[in-house]
């Protein structure tokens, strides 16, 4: 495989996984719309996430066991962009 055609591979799944979570979110969107809510039941909501300011991940919302798994797959995450940038 040339150069250029890895080039354009890695392109094609960067725009796959870019329009993929674009349809993730909306589907999330339709399918919060068609709950019902008889008014019986009470709604709890969380927030949780990791936003990457740079290489600096930020982690919010998570318990314990939780956050350990997270910051598990950061770790994961920056270890491949530093590879990928020394390959």
């Amino acid at each position: 495989m040339t150069m250029m055609q890895s080039g354009m591979l890695l392109e094609s799944i960067g725009w796959f996984l870019v329009i993929g979570g674009i349809l993730l979110i909306f589907l999330a969107l339709i399918l919060s719309f068609r709950h019902t809510d008889d008014g019986t039941t009470q709604l709890r909501t969380e927030s949780k996430g990791i936003i990457f300011l740079g290489p600096i991940p930020i982690v919010w919302g998570y318990g314990k066991r939780t956050r350990l798994v997270s910051l598990i797959g950061i770790i994961a995450i920056l270890l491949f962009i530093v590879f990928m940038f020394l390959a």
